[in-house]
């Protein structure tokens, strides 16, 4: 016979399960892009990207574009040649009686040749913008292709992190759920009160909760990949390994400070801008053009005064044509605008070379963070872990509340997850950091998995940075031989702020009938305080 307890308790986890069952649904409602079989590795989809994506297909018709405007700049180097020519039936009737009356059919033709010899090196100063602005053009293609890289990397390890977020927040709930179950069990004993049991309620329906929202953001994430990538993120490939990165924050820089996109774009524009000038100011100098051609006149003159001609004609002409500009206002206004242009492009120098140290700076101190949260959130991991069973076992034998039980489950989850997280912004900080020197590429993207260490193919994570690194002589739990081999993980380094003396220490019995432990043992810390204990 079951109590009101316990069968509110299952109505509960029956009701959450419920919610958490609609999951798979939310996440296969992102269904694979048509047309196209998903890539398995990440670099291969990378390639694919760098083919397909929207915006690399538009900032790569920009560059045909600038393409075009130089084969235009360079075609004043080259001669032109124009014909043209009339047919007309014309009637002329003089007036008042006067001589010239006639019918007659005129025809002309006329073909010319036309070289600029000399034009204020107008034509030199064009195709100099022309080059400049294509190659600008290409540095931000370039610039659109890393963009697009990091955002399919940083969409990648968004949706492996919100799996893995998911994953821990249901065996918490499961978790919570079974101690639910066993307070419910324990109530109908009298071994618990009510208190104990609407506790368990409450952080059950918080850890479905959670579950719901983990599955909200990765269903985010999963679209935004799919965004980016024209995949879906049901299909999503193990994140890749990466191109090194430079050894110091100095040696980035420099070399952000020579190959970063936006900054050799932001160079080039301002070389255009400098060759506008100069274009500009040659539109004060005279021009020179060589000129020959033939024209041939049949039937008459189209006009009213010369009237039909009693023979044809033709004539063959050559020579030069000068243009010299007295006084053209307009030209002098030019001049003043295009050296506005070149003085902002110059000035939009200045803010690249900055915004490209500072994003260099920025992912470098990420990456160093990230690779010393990642060492102390391993051993916090490994720590939480065993406190967790312990606490679940101490207090099967009432040495423990069900509220610390329930903490140490709550502990745990923020544990695991700030590891993941870790682990994500350790990734995505190398990656933007090779964006942010100018060498994400297709090339930088490279097979294998990321972060694991020991198989064969793959790259391990980096070493890393002196934060937060343990002491000298101690260890963080790995996955080698010897770390598995250990049965307590080595624990960081802790300050000696408030710990017993080593000599003076007293021994802490343990629950369940095992040796004593040396308070000095367990990292440093002080004797426990015997409040609460069960006394044998």
């Amino acid at each position: 016979m079951q109590g009101p307890s316990t069968k509110s308790a299952r109505l509960l986890c029956a009701s959450g399960a419920l919610a958490i069952a609609a999951i798979p649904a939310l996440l296969l409602a992102q269904a694979p892009a048509p047309g196209r079989a998903p890539s398995s590795t990440m670099a291969s989809l990378a390639k694919t990207v760098i083919e397909t994506n929207p915006d690399i297909e538009a900032q790569r018709q920009q560059v045909r574009i600038t393409k075009a405007r130089l084969a235009t700049a360079e075609a004043g180097y080259f001669p032109t040649v124009e014909a043209n020519g009339t047919v007309q039936r014309r009637e002329i009737d003089v007036k008042n009686g006067g001589r010239g009356d006639s019918k007659y059919t005129s025809a002309n033709g006329a073909i010319e040749a036309r070289l600029r010899f000399y034009d204020g090196n107008r034509t030199y100063n064009s195709v100099q913008i022309a080059t400049a602005e294509m190659a600008a053009a290409e540095a931000g293609l370039d610039a659109t292709i890393s963009d697009t890289l990091l955002d399919l990397l940083t969409s990648a390890a968004d949706v492996h992190l919100q799996r893995k977020v998911l994953e821990y927040s249901q065996q918490q709930s499961d978790a919570i759920g079974e101690q639910l179950r066993a307070t419910s069990r324990k109530l109908e004993f009298g071994e618990a009160t009510r208190t104990d049991e609407e506790l368990a309620k409450a952080r059950l329906a918080t850890a479905q909760a959670g579950v719901l929202a983990a599955t909200e953001e990765l269903n985010v994430n999963g679209y935004e990949f799919r965004t980016v990538s024209g995949q879906s993120a049901t299909t999503l490939p193990a994140l890749p390994a990466l191109a090194p990165v430079p050894d110091s924050l100095a040696s980035a820089q420099k070399i952000a400070l020579e190959n970063a996109p936006r900054l050799r774009a932001a160079r080039l524009n301002a070389e255009a801008g400098k060759a506008g000038v100069q274009f500009a100011a040659g539109a004060l100098f005279p021009q020179v053009d060589a000129v020959g051609g033939y024209e041939y006149l049949a039937g008459g003159v189209a006009n009213l005064f010369t009237g039909k001609l009693p023979d044809d004609r033709s004539s063959l002409y050559g020579g030069l044509e000068v243009r010299v500009p007295i006084f053209v206002p307009r030209d002098h206004a030019e001049i003043g605008r295009a050296r506005a242009v070149r003085d902002q492009r110059l000035s939009q120098t200045d803010i690249a070379t900055r915004a490209a140290a500072e994003e260099v700076a920025s992912y470098w101190t990420r990456w160093q963070s990230a690779k010393s949260t990642i060492v102390t959130a391993t051993a916090a991991v490994a720590a939480i872990e065993q406190a967790a069973e312990g606490l679940k076992k101490e207090a099967l034998g009432g040495n423990r509340t069900l509220t610390d039980v329930l903490d140490a489950q709550n502990e745990l989850l923020t544990a695991r997850v700030t590891l993941e997280r870790a682990n994500r912004n350790e990734f995505v900080a190398r990656a933007g950091l090779l964006a942010a020197i100018g060498r994400l590429d297709g090339d930088a993207i490279l097979e294998g998995r990321c972060c694991t260490a020991g198989a064969a193919g793959t790259v391990s994570r980096p070493g890393a940075s002196g934060l937060g690194r343990p002491a000298a002589g101690e260890s963080i739990a790995s996955g080698d031989a010897s770390a598995k081999a250990s049965a307590t993980p080595v624990r960081p380094g802790q300050s000696t702020l408030g710990s017993a003396p080593v000599a003076s220490a007293p021994a802490v019995p343990s629950s369940g009938g095992e040796a004593a432990t040396p308070a000095a043992s367990l990292g440093g810390r002080p004797s426990a305080s015997a409040l609460g204990r069960r006394v044998k």
